[in-house]
């Protein structure tokens, strides 16, 4: 079976991965990924917005809670790292704009992939997102949910971004930032732990289909590293491709050997 195949190489994939370096963002700003983690495990509203939310996640396609969960911790600390502040005790009472900016980073953080079976995700998901959140009663502003639509709009690869919002205020704009590098983040290792097999597992595709289709993944993964938004992203972000490129470069071998069969023409 398929399946089968995929979980094997899962396997060889996690073990070329736990051989390779831990990307240097995650040693370097460990506290602000901790604090990040804790409020987002922690605030009142975060929790609230994560249950309501379990109906519309779904788990096996690489994108689910864990995906999110991910997201949401880097985006809340590459904030921290832009704005030159730590989330402190004062800031965990829920006062402070470093907690403010956190809050609506880790909602779209949530939000950010809640359509992404569908064609044009991170438009519908904006979408999705602004209904509700202006619909269930949460403790957000119209501007704040805004903030958090249009951030989900603008994380998608590869697609040409506006700056209507840019010239308004700095928020908008570092959230969006933070949204969009802390995904792209999730193209280095976890892509090849966690996120390539879901995929291919749910659409049951043929392993000569995966290989064939995998030198374009690996192109897309050397052009993911040009596109890094925020200043934190865009020194740290390449190593996380860096570590994801050459986990498959080894992993690709390995299906060389083992699989010889996937690559014959049929």
């Amino acid at each position: 079976m398929n399946s089968d195949i995929y979980l094997k190489l899962r396997e060889e994939a996690r073990k070329i991965i736990a051989d390779l370096p831990e990307p240097e963002f995650n040693r370097v700003f460990s506290k602000e990924i901790t604090c990040s983690r804790e409020m987002l495990h922690s605030d009142p509203l975060l929790i609230k917005i994560k249950k309501e939310l379990n109906i519309f996640i779904e788990d096996d396609f690489g994108h689910g809670m864990r995906h999110s969960d991910l997201v949401c911790v880097d985006a809340g600390a590459i904030i921290q790292v832009e704005m030159g502040c730590k989330l402190d005790d004062y800031a965990f009472s829920g006062s402070g704009d470093i907690y403010k900016q956190i809050l609506l980073v880790q909602t779209a953080g949530l939000l950010h992939d809640v359509k992404r079976k569908e064609k044009q995700h991170a438009r519908k998901g904006a979408g999705f997102a602004k209904t509700f959140l202006s619909e269930g009663g949460y403790p957000l502003t119209a501007k704040e949910i805004d903030t958090i639509s249009f951030a989900i709009k603008e994380h998608e690869a590869f697609q040409k971004t506006t700056d209507r919002m840019q010239s308004v205020k700095r928020e908008p704009t570092l959230i969006s930032n933070a949204l969009y590098d802390a995904d792209k983040f999730r193209w280095g290792p976890d892509n090849f732990t966690h996120t390539v097999w879901d995929m291919v597992i749910f659409l049951n595709a043929p392993l000569h289909e995966f290989v064939r289709r995998y030198p374009d993944g690996m192109a897309a993964l050397e052009r993911i590293k040009g596109t890094f938004r925020t200043e934190t992203g865009k020194s740290y972000g390449s190593n996380f491709i860096e570590i994801g490129i050459e986990a498959g470069s080894r992993l690709f071998e390995i299906i060389k050997k083992q699989f010889p069969e996937a690559f014959s023409p049929l």
